[in-house]
Formats: C-alpha cells, structure tokens, sequence
C-alpha cells in the first residue's frame, strides 16, 4: 500500500531537494488535489511549483471517492482534510503530516502517522541519507516550523531510536 502526504512534508522535501526519500521509503506516494493545488499555488517557493507541474513517477494526484466529512471540513485546511480522507479511503500505510491539529484528529481516528522529522529519522536509519540535521536545518533556513525542543528531541531520538 502507499503512502498518502499532506502538503508541508512533501513542499519542505522538495524546497531542500530531498523529495526522493518519500520514494525511497514507501515506494508510491498518494497525494489528493488538495495538496496538488497548496503545492502549485503562487505563494509556493519557485522548486515546488517547478516539481509538482512534473512530479516523478513515484508521486500520483489522486481523486477522493467521497467528499471530506463535517468534523475535516470544519477543523481543517483543505489539503489537511483531503490528505486524511484519502488515507482513509485508499487505506494508505501511512500518512505524512505534521500539523499538529490534522495529526490529532488523524490520531483519534486510528490513522498511522509519520511526519517530516520520521522521514529523515527513518531515512537516516535506512542509510538514505547521512546527515538529516542538516537536511532539517535546511528545511529550517526554508520556512519549516519546529521548536528548538523538539530539534534537540529528534537529535536524541537519532542516536538511540535511529542508530543504524
């Protein structure tokens, strides 16, 4: 089964040209329109624009079945809604997203989930990369949000979680 991703994993990847670890670890990545249209949008940075006008074979915009329900529609932007109504539609392995809210109502509802810092966590423990602090601190220079505790978190999670 593939994965399902909500935009800000995916966008952050692609902006520090490491999009290519999403394929590495689950093969197929499903995206819903959504994202597809918050990833072209005229706010995105120039290289996400670029990739998702041509996106790898790896990646597929795919259509929802069903429209999102009343508790997605209300609490969430739309590429956040989507991406978990496609996870639960495609019963996806996993869905990548890191906004805290779309996690917590993907959570309540039984939905396994990754984020960007598990891509670059399991990427490093996979050998994909060698250095995702530094992939991190790049994402950081583009406009990734995340608390300094969170970053000093994942450095400890890398050498005892992680350790290859």
């Amino acid at each position: 089964m593939p994965a399902v991703s909500n935009t800000s994993p995916l966008r952050y990847l692609i902006a520090v040209g490491h999009a290519e670890l999403l394929a590495g670890l689950f093969g197929e990545i499903l995206i819903p329109p959504g994202v597809a249209d918050e990833l072209s949008d005229v706010g995105a940075p120039l290289a996400v624009s670029r990739w998702i006008a041509q996106p790898p074979d790896w990646l597929r915009i795919h259509p929802l079945r069903c429209p999102p329900d009343a508790e997605l529609i209300a609490a969430l932007d739309r590429g956040e809604r989507e991406a978990i109504q496609l996870t639960t539609e495609q019963k996806a392995d996993v869905l990548i997203m890191d906004e805290w809210k779309g996690r917590a109502i993907a959570q309540h509802r039984g939905l396994p989930l990754t984020g960007a810092l598990g891509v670059l966590g399991d990427s490093y423990r996979r050998a994909l990369v060698d250095h995702p602090l530094e992939i991190l601190a790049d994402m950081r220079r583009q406009g990734f949000r995340i608390s300094d505790q969170l970053v000093a978190k994942f450095e400890v999670l890398l050498r005892t979680r992680y350790t290859r």
